[in-house]
């Protein structure tokens, strides 16, 4: 065999073997890449409900600054109002870089069979209110409809934005409170079922900063002389 025709063959085998380099990385960086989540996953339907559920929260925060007395109810609301509107546009901005609807296709909380294993009928270990049997029942658009646990219904909004001073402050704290239970169980369905980093970090903030905002809340009832509508301790607060 010639010089000429032995270089050519080691150049063929180089290219052989470059190629298949090329194609063996292409190979792991399709196994080994992050995924985005998809339509039906945890994170997509945590992101969407949490979404909702912190929108409700922010009017009920910017309300009660109208009707509120006290700086300590105003100071507690502007920051929820803040928080939760902060977090809002973080879940909004991870459908958008997932490529995926705003809006859910199914039932709220759907996501959470796959989390829990209880659904969206789970009863939030007994974070219940007295008229919750009402919004069972109820239809959209019927004023004791609850549209996730947790959320106030519009009869409730429709009080909060008729009560003035104190009267408005202890309701905002109960319907915050009753608000923050449903959702550090719904943050930590999320941080136990999740596989996204940024998804489970958020959630995992969501958990501490609400269950911190709930003794604080029982507090300011307490000075007020009312309680929260549920047992706290008996929920592990």
């Amino acid at each position: 065999m010639s010089e000429t025709s032995t270089s050519m063959s080691r150049s063929a085998l180089v290219a052989v073997a470059a190629a298949l380099l090329v194609a063996l990385a292409v190979l792991l960086y399709v196994l080994l890449r992050p995924q985005s989540p998809g339509d039906d996953s945890v994170e997509a339907g945590f992101a969407r409900d949490m979404s909702e559920h912190h929108a409700q929260a922010v009017q009920m925060s910017l309300q009660v600054i109208q009707a509120s007395d006290s700086t300590d109810v105003d100071v507690l609301a502007y920051d929820i109002a803040t928080a939760q509107s902060n977090q809002l546009g973080q879940m909004e901005a991870w459908l958008r870089a997932w490529d995926l609807s705003q809006a859910r296709d199914g039932e709220r909380m759907a996501w959470m069979d796959s989390a829990d294993g209880e659904g969206h009928g789970a009863d939030h270990d007994g974070a219940t209110t007295s008229d919750e049997a009402a919004a069972a029942t109820a239809r959209p658009g019927d004023p004791d409809y609850r549209p996730m646990p947790g959320m106030a219904t519009q009869a409730e909004l429709d009080s909060l934005v008729q009560a003035e001073g104190e009267e408005a402050e202890i309701l905002y704290l109960q319907l915050m409170t009753t608000h923050h239970l449903a959702g550090v169980q719904m943050a930590q369905a999320a941080l136990d079922a999740a596989n996204d980093g940024e998804v489970r970090r958020l959630a995992q903030a969501m958990v501490n900063g609400q269950r911190s905002e709930v003794m604080l809340m029982a507090s300011m009832l307490a000075e007020r002389g009312a309680e929260p509508r549920e047992d706290l301790a008996a929920l592990g607060y």
